[in-house]
């Protein structure tokens, strides 16, 4: 008779034991840690998982440089920071956001996105995948990748928004978790806070990347697309002062006000639709700390005028706080392949009574 080693009798229970633990590790969605790169660190990828982490030997890397700003929606609860994470937001029912930094490229994206899809139990994919699983976006001169997941289970599907920042030599993670149904219904407000990253330093110390889709327009710092073909042409009023155009600003004007006040009247122009209306109106919606609009609510906040032949979309919107209320005034007009943005900002009053001469200003716009 074969007798069992005493090694093989204590190693049994161990092995039973890693059985059980793979079946209910199929099952769930690993939470984010504060510091992820620890487990990366620790983890070789699957065969054809390139990079699973991209993070190995970070575990207490701090990235330095300049720090990211935002303003997040008004129905999002802060919590405090916490190991690694710079900002931490409960959203909705059980989802959260968790924000990171770390110092290079970590990685890569293929690396990062393949992270985030073995986190929700998807497949990792491929070099050739990445450029239609990935969003390009703009905003204050950042460069964003934005990925949009769904795993988990049958019977509880969970999704994830994540977003790939690179500024001044580090990479900067946001990454909202949770139900799917709960995620889904946030991802215009995730979007729109995406719109508000700014970098505390100038944002040209970014790490360069090169966009795979149209850039969001009207950031005085962008510095990355441009639009290309014919200009549009304006008389301005005679009162608007005209001060240098700087980086991709066509024009800029000071709309000047009683007791020192001033408004700012910014003209940009970039390739394409720019993301659309619905992703441009809640972007500048976004900018006055106002809620993102639904499809079927666009009609209905904007006007459409037609000067010499030109297709403009008119918003007026109020908002900032209630001390200091903030008034713009947009127009959207697409022509020659790219999309123009003609937005006067400034303290609710002056911006009021200056919109008859904003929309004089408008009938005026005209092609070469």
């Amino acid at each position: 008779m074969r007798h069992f080693q005493p090694c093989l009798l204590l190693a049994l229970p161990l092995l039973l034991g890693s059985c059980r633990d793979s079946k209910i590790a199929a099952y769930r969605i690993p939470k984010e840690h504060d510091a992820p790169a620890a487990q990366a660190a620790a983890a070789t990828p699957p065969a054809g998982m390139p990079g699973a982490g991209g993070m190995a030997g970070m575990a207490v890397a701090k990235a330095d440089g300049p720090e990211l700003t935002w303003t997040a929606p008004a129905q999002w609860q802060s919590k405090p920071a916490s190991g690694m994470r710079k900002a931490t937001f409960t959203v909705g029912e059980g989802a959260e956001l968790a924000v990171t930094a770390f110092p290079g490229d970590v990685g890569g994206e293929l690396a990062n996105v393949n992270r985030w899809r073995g986190q929700l139990q998807v497949a990792p994919i491929g070099e050739a995948e990445l450029a239609g699983a990935l969003t390009r976006l703009e905003a204050g001169g950042l460069q964003i990748a934005v990925v949009d997941l769904l795993g988990g289970t049958p019977d509880k599907p969970q999704r994830m928004l994540g977003a790939m920042v690179p500024v001044g030599g580090a990479t900067w993670f946001f990454k909202l978790t949770g139900p799917d149904a709960v995620v889904a219904k946030e991802k215009p407000a995730f979007l729109t806070f995406l719109q508000t990253l700014q970098a505390s330093a100038p944002a040209a110390a970014a790490a360069p990347a090169t966009p795979a889709g149209p850039a969001p327009a009207d950031m005085a710092n962008t510095a990355v697309i441009k639009a290309e073909g014919p200009g549009l042409k304006w008389i301005a009023p005679a009162h608007w002062q005209s001060r240098p155009a700087v980086a991709m600003r066509k024009a800029t004007y000071a709309v000047p006000g009683e007791n020192g006040a001033a408004g700012d009247l910014s003209i940009t122009a970039f390739p394409g639709d720019v993301g659309g209306e619905l992703a441009n109106v809640n972007r500048w919606r976004g900018q006055l700390a106002l809620p993102p609009l639904a499809e079927a609510e666009v009609a209905g906040a904007v006007t459409r005028v037609s000067p010499h032949g030109l297709s403009v979309t008119l918003v007026d919107f109020s908002g900032g706080p209630a001390d200091k209320p903030v008034r713009l005034l947009g127009a959207i007009v697409p022509y020659g392949g790219a999309t123009w943005f003609f937005k006067l900002t400034g303290p609710a009053d002056l911006v009021a009574g200056e919109k008859p001469a904003f929309l004089a200003f408008v009938q005026t716009l005209s092609a070469p």
